[in-house]
């Protein structure tokens, strides 16, 4: 790891909303932003975070460990969505965010996700026993 993370620290990032990541159950066409998609990217707005400006060497990454999220309105394929992660608490390796989107219009989704700070090699490694484990039973 290359710096201590700080509590306080901000990403936003803007996203515009694809086919891909939308319901497919509600209407023929294109439909609205699903949840696990806002999830995905608040999830990715919070690694990259910790990926630019703490974990720079490339042995170091995060995985996610915890999610508590609420969509709380529907934006449809196309928009123009703001991802924004907070750092609000550092508890050794485990880092926790508050995350919220917003369409040009209101709030879509909020809550907290949590990361954990890995090793990528020993993490990898920890990974392949289990795979091999799984194999034999």
């Amino acid at each position: 790891m290359n710096k201590k993370i700080l509590t306080g620290s901000i990403k936003e990032r803007k996203i515009s909303v694809n086919r891909g990541q939308s319901t497919s159950f509600l209407w023929e066409g294109e439909n609205v932003f699903s949840t696990p998609s806002m999830i995905a990217e608040m999830e990715e707005t919070c690694r990259l975070m910790l990926k630019e400006k703490f974990l720079q060497d490339e042995g170091w990454d995060s995985v996610g460990t915890l999610v508590n999220v609420k969509h709380l309105k529907a934006t449809p394929v196309g928009a123009e969505v703001k991802v924004r992660a907070k750092v609000i608490d550092v508890n050794d390796r485990k880092v926790t965010f508050e995350v919220d989107a917003m369409d040009k219009i209101e709030k879509i989704g909020e809550g907290l996700h949590e990361r954990t700070i890995i090793n990528v090699p020993e993490f990898r490694e920890r990974f392949n026993k289990k795979v091999k484990k799984l194999e034999t039973l």
